[in-house]
């Protein structure tokens, strides 16, 4: 409600904030949606996966900070050679094809489970940051050129705006699904265990993992439940973000600009954008300005001469 509000609001002012019909240019509503879904995934992800690190492989803080550094060993590669690719094969292929492959790496971890080790998180993190590489470059690029000069203030702020939502709505989303499927996964039997014990584990599954450790000997029947409903749950939160950045690449590759289209994308933002309102009147020069100063001079000087 509150956004078809402010559409509306924004399509009747003369100079809204950030122009609704903005969104009507391809490379501008292409590229902003390549970047919110891009760091919903992410964010989603570190959020999930570093509890997948930590709880199901044992990893410490700083060990699981580390695991992730892959991401970032393929991403800035990749990130060096994408402007190349969409040079030779045009953004309306290379930004799909990034959402894809992020896709693809979210997909990949929905095949773990509780046994996995590190070796196949570390495949779906390479295809992943692939992913990030091709989209991040891109879904930037779009959005700026699909504005010309006098409005690049505004495809900047664009950008860092749908990054701050998507990471905002990835971990509200991706949260909200792995703790709904962690709950409904655990066993029925729940209620043998003390009101309070009960409740820390199906409030987290660290939490779970806790009791389990000081319950003696139905300590390890419960820890694999535990476990059992993390992955239940964490399945359930790549799969969604999956099916997402999937509809989001079909997007992308139907909406996006074709290659040389450039020049047309920035003739049509500038009959997007209400220019500015100027006044009528004529500007004063800074030839007459230097007259009209000299003159005033002149006028002092006489004046001050006349004294006695």
């Amino acid at each position: 409600m509150a956004l078809g509000a402010y559409v509306f609001l924004g399509l009747r002012s003369r100079h809204p904030l950030l122009d609704p019909r903005l969104f009507g240019l391809r490379g501008f509503g292409a590229g902003t949606l390549a970047i919110l879904v891009q760091f919903m995934a992410v964010f989603g992800f570190f959020f999930v996966g570093l509890q997948f690190l930590q709880l199901i492989l044992g990893y410490s803080p700083l060990h699981s900070a580390v695991a992730l550094i892959p991401v970032a060993a393929v991403v800035l590669p990749t990130s060096v050679v994408t402007p190349r690719l969409a040079k030779r094969l045009g953004v309306k292929a290379v930004m799909p094809t990034g959402l894809l492959f992020l896709a693809g790496g979210m997909f990949w971890l929905t095949r773990l489970h509780a046994d996995s080790g590190y070796l196949p998180f570390l495949g779906a993190l390479v295809l992943a940051g692939a992913g990030i590489g091709l989209t991040s470059a891109t879904g930037t690029s779009s959005i700026v050129d699909s504005l010309g000069p006098d409005s690049q203030g505004v495809a900047s702020a664009m950008n860092d705006t749908a990054r701050e939502v998507g990471s905002a709505i990835g971990i509200a989303l991706m949260g909200s699904v792995f703790s709904s499927h962690y709950r409904s996964a655990l066993p029925d039997d729940l209620s043998r265990l003390p009101a309070q014990a009960a409740q820390t584990v199906h409030h987290s599954a660290a939490g779970g993992l806790e009791v389990a450790a000081h319950l003696g000997a139905q300590g390890p029947a419960l820890a694999a439940a535990v476990r059992d409903a993390f992955m239940s749950g964490f399945t359930s939160a790549m799969e969604v973000i999956a099916a997402i950045l999937l509809v989001a690449a079909i997007a992308c590759a139907a909406i996006a600009p074709r290659p040389g289209r450039k020049a047309a994308a920035a003739a049509a933002a500038a009959a997007a954008v209400p220019q500015p309102h100027r006044s009528a009147e004529p500007e004063v020069t800074t030839r007459q300005q230097t007259t009209a100063l000299g003159r005033d001079t002149d006028v002092l000087n006489a004046s001050t001469a006349d004294r006695p």
